[in-house]
């Protein structure tokens, strides 16, 4: 994707010009200080993408037990804070922009670019929301007007707001307008159809996060969304997934970025036990053989054992022009299976599990037979039990750390222990989110004080948590 290396070398930071009357300033027009929108939208959809970086690797990656630092390995024993740039980046090169980008679409009158925004806006908020909890929501980025230490909205308010800024956006969509995203569209080169099924999408995560806490609204927003495909059309296929593809070279994919620097991550023991049990044939894309010509997780927290534990993949961690992805149509089919088997919708658990599955094969195109006799095996033949959704859509988002934590606090599912070795005693899961960075806990008079920081990593549980006699 060329178009990423020309949109990021006309944008930098700050973009849309607010002024009324820039038209008369003497500006070059061989030296623009104004970016366009679609540019600003284009390097808000990579900012975003670069949070699945080096601390996804060491925090959410091992919290769920797919990746482990093999040495020098304190941040995986919960012994270094998390990085203050997953709060600071999202805030300022994704949602600040986004923020300009709304903006000038709505005073341009495009609604597809207006809409195509909100979309990752909300992705943003909902990958701050679910890390932090209360996070400034309505009073973000409003620095212009003064607002300087913006307040603390609750995640049922973000989360409210969220859900319904997708419906507006679904509603804003138009495959016939002449208005178009232009190049700053990295997902899906101006393919409204795709956006309108990314959103949808987004809507269904949404809902199914909060249907412990709020049964009523999630199951009233998905079955709005899965009994009307027409007005509201989501993910039917792996050709709908909403991923970043980085062309390499300047522009290298995050997870291979990280691995130029710490060549010494690991695939950790949890996946691989778990794909071990249920001879997974996806085992082979997600890692590497060790020297042995065996696959070995490393245990989150432990040291390496020179080349005994194996690697994660090639293709997902030593990729110059690799894959961010954002959504993927098998998480749309186990929202749906889960759905269905908690009665939110009227089809069969089952089928949707199976698709589920199904779709994640694809994915490495493993052959069909492979498959069939995977969901036909003991421990993967659906059973009636939701847990089985649970445990399936875990393997499925593999590259996916911050989703696939958000999920493991929603269902406790995997049950997981803190790392070995860990730097804090007496906790009996991984942990519940991450420690607001210590500048606004500092500096901003907002900052909650019910939300109680345990050891940097436990205490509050977020709004969606709901597990109970954990720590």
């Amino acid at each position: 994707m060329k178009k990423i290396i020309i949109l990021l070398g006309i944008v930098t930071l700050a973009f849309y010009s607010c002024t009324n009357d820039f038209e008369e300033t003497n500006i070059s027009p061989n030296s623009p200080t104004v970016a366009p929108a679609t540019n600003v939208f284009g390097y808000s959809i990579q900012s975003i993408a670069q949070r699945f970086g080096s601390a996804e690797l060491f925090y959410p990656g091992a919290f769920v037990g797919y990746t482990a630092k093999g040495t020098y390995n304190l941040v995986n024993r919960y012994a270094e804070v998390a990085p203050t740039s997953h709060w600071t980046n999202l805030y300022t090169l994704a949602i600040g922009n986004l923020n300009s980008v709304i903006k000038k679409a709505e005073a341009d009158g495009n609604n597809n670019l207006k809409a195509a925004a909100m979309v990752m806006r909300a992705y943003a908020f909902q990958m701050l929301v679910d890390a932090y909890g209360p996070v400034p929501y309505s009073e973000s980025g409003k620095l212009t007007d003064g607002i300087t230490y913006p307040k603390y909205d609750t995640e049922k308010e973000i989360y409210t707001q969220l859900i319904s800024s997708l419906k507006e956006a679904n509603g804003l969509f138009n495959t016939s307008a002449t208005q178009k995203i232009g190049v700053g569209d990295l997902l899906y080169s101006g393919n409204i159809t795709k956006w309108k099924k990314f959103c949808n999408s987004m809507r269904l995560r949404l809902a199914i996060r909060i249907s412990n806490v709020d049964p009523t609204t999630a199951s009233t927003n998905i079955a709005e969304i899965l009994n009307d495909a027409t007005t509201y059309p989501v993910f039917t296929s792996n050709a709908d997934n909403a991923i970043l593809k980085f062309p390499g070279g300047d522009w290298l994919e995050p997870w291979a970025s990280a691995y130029k620097s710490v060549p010494d991550v690991k695939i950790a023991k949890p996946i691989v036990s778990t794909m071990l049990d249920f001879a997974d044939p996806r085992l082979p894309f997600y890692a590497q053989i060790n020297a042995a010509g065996k696959y070995v997780g490393l245990e989150v927290g432990a040291d390496a054992n020179g080349t005994n534990e194996s690697k994660v993949s090639v293709a997902f961690m030593q990729t110059d022009a690799g894959t961010v992805f954002f959504q993927r149509y098998s998480e749309v089919e186990f929202i749906r299976a889960e759905a269905a088997k908690r009665g939110f919708i009227s089809t069969s658990a089952k089928t949707a599990y199976e698709n589920g599955i199904k779709a994640s094969f694809d994915e490495f195109a493993i052959p069909a037979a492979e498959y069939a006799t995977y969901i036909a095996a003991p421990g993967t033949a659906w059973a009636d039990d939701v847990k089985q959704i649970y445990t399936q859509k875990w393997i499925a988002m593999f590259r996916q750390c911050w989703e696939a934590w958000a999920e493991m606090r929603r269902t406790d599912v995997p049950q997981l222990a803190p790392a070995v070795n860990a730097a804090y005693a007496g906790h009996t899961r991984t942990p519940f989110r991450l420690s607001y960075p210590i500048e606004e806990r500092n500096l901003n008079p907002n900052v909650p004080t019910s939300v109680t920081e345990k050891d940097m990593f436990w205490g509050y549980k977020i709004w969606w948590d709901t597990r109970t006699g954990i720590q």
